[in-house]
């Protein structure tokens, strides 16, 4: 039930926030805080002896008929998901604090919180649809109204391509409803363990996997790799991130993303066993060919904030590939295979916050993020310089960072299930590298651009925030068992 108190008081907060006229962003952050230590205790608390399975679980019924409960419940996936998203809305709101910025916006990132947390603790699917769709508004408010002069488009972009992903999500959870009736003596349910119950879902009377099934898989696939976003689902993915001003892409990057990773592994995961291997092929080309393609992509952007934009659609395709290796093995290297791309989620998250706050303080600063004017930046602004190589790194997977434990065990489970295939895997990791070092040595290093005038580095209260971030990527890097533990119960649990 404390997660449901949390809840609620996260939807007080954000009509506080957007009624308030003065000291907006004080209050947001305060909110923000507070959500996020009550959250943490919480895990802290209930997940230290964490087996698996659901706890915290409530249900208020709605509608008994049609089977319309108000469910909440949390395990291993969503308690990760939940840090993760309540680290990336207080770094968001934090990075906010110099921009000009009124209640409206505040209020919309809080309540783009609220829909973030009510997806994660549903256990209902008419809310689960509710709350994903209800993160949309708010997001699409903030490119149109807060965006650059680019704003209408991207925006309209990003409406677009997740509102007809939605469509797919409806359709598919129509598909389930309408069907789990008739086989149950007309008792209906959108309850999600009895609608993700693959004896319900696998086989009709011929004994063979029912075109419905199929229909329903398309659907749920299709909602959550736009979001991600994956290949050939990304196209609103550039003009949305770069539009929106840093603070929204911090939030598109490192929590709205999760939306379509935790789509796979709380709705797909549990039914497994009916993806046949077919799907989970595609799953895996799909993944490979936006790891090489949306980093063979970054390497020729001369806009660095966009170049990291299409850096972290190639990190997210590590998640199709070990959803897909996962489906494809069996034992501990599907454990694996699912944990780490769990855990590639939340070290993303955190790592993109990291990257996209130190290029918010470059632009602030500097003057322009371009990667062309840009040069030499240790001489002037060493603290956020270091903290910008930091966030490179660990997006690079370096040893003793978070990025290091996902891509690990991804790239390890991987091998015993494409064998030689693994090469292309690599060859993806080699040209994120190169562009990663490429960029570094560009902006950091060289000669200073004198054209760019005295900069001053990092204020005591920024360089606050980006240790912060730094230091919870660097702890789950060197102790990732911290959530590693209670995400892999998790998929123990369900598979």
């Amino acid at each position: 039930m404390f997660i449901l108190y949390i809840f609620i008081l996260a939807i007080i907060f954000a009509i506080i926030s957007i009624l308030m006229k003065k000291g907006s962003w004080e209050i947001a952050m305060v909110e923000s805080l507070i959500l996020m230590v009550f959250t943490s205790i919480y895990g802290l608390v209930r997940f230290s002896t964490y087996t698996g399975g659901m706890i915290s679980t409530s249900s208020f019924a709605i509608d008994k008929s049609i089977g319309i409960t108000f469910s909440t419940g949390m395990d291993g996936l969503s308690i990760a998901l939940l840090f993760l998203t309540t680290v990336i809305m207080f770094a968001a709101i934090y990075t906010a604090r110099n921009e000009k910025f009124d209640r409206r916006f505040f209020g919309l990132m809080m309540f783009t919180e609220v829909g973030l947390y009510g997806l994660l603790i549903s256990r209902n699917f008419l809310f689960f649809y509710v709350f994903w769709e209800a993160i949309i508004i708010p997001v699409f408010l903030l490119i149109a109204i807060f965006g650059d002069s680019r704003k209408e488009k991207a925006s309209l972009k990003f409406f677009v391509y997740t509102q007809i992903g939605s469509v797919f999500l409806l359709l598919s959870i129509l598909t389930l409803f309408s069907y789990y009736g008739p086989s149950h003596n007309n008792v209906f349910t959108l309850n999600m363990s009895a609608l993700l119950n693959p004896s319900f879902i696998t086989k009709d009377i011929t004994d063979k996997v029912p075109f419905w099934t199929y229909f329903a898989l398309f659907g749920f696939f299709f909602a959550f790799l736009v979001k991600m976003p994956s290949f050939p689902l990304h196209s609103w993915l550039p003009d949305a991130y770069t539009s929106a001003p840093y603070p929204v892409t911090i939030v598109l990057s490192g929590a709205i993303s999760l939306m379509g990773g935790y789509g796979f592994f709380a709705v797909l995961m549990p039914i497994a066993s009916v993806i046949g291997a077919g799907i989970a092929w595609t799953i895996i080309g799909l993944g490979i060919f936006s790891l090489i393609y949306f980093a063979l992509t970054a390497m020729f952007q001369t806009n660095t904030k966009k170049m990291m934009s299409y850096a972290s659609a190639a990190s997210m395709g590590f998640i199709s590939i070990s959803f897909g290796d996962g489906l494809l093995s069996s034992g501990q290297v599907s454990y694996t295979a699912f944990a780490g791309g769990i855990y590639q989620i939340l070290a993303h998250g955190l790592i993109m916050g990291l990257v996209f706050a130190s290029l918010y303080l470059i632009k602030q600063k500097a003057g322009t993020d371009s990667n062309l004017s840009v040069s030499g930046l240790w001489r002037d602004m060493p603290y956020i310089s270091a903290f910008f190589l930091a966030g490179i790194m660990a997006s690079l997977g370096l040893p003793g960072l978070a990025g290091f434990i996902s891509e690990a065990s991804i790239v390890l489970s991987s091998y015993y299930v494409l064998g030689a295939i693994i090469f292309l895997v690599i060859f993806g990791m080699i040209i994120t590298a190169s562009y990663h070092i490429w960029v570094v040595q560009k902006t950091l290093n060289g000669p200073f651009n004198e054209n760019l005038g005295k900069i001053k580095d990092a204020k005591a209260s920024e360089i606050a925030l980006l240790s912060f971030l730094f230091i919870i990527i660097l702890l789950l890097g060197v102790y990732p068992n911290l959530f590693f533990g209670p995400i892999l119960n998790f998929v123990k649990g369900v598979i």
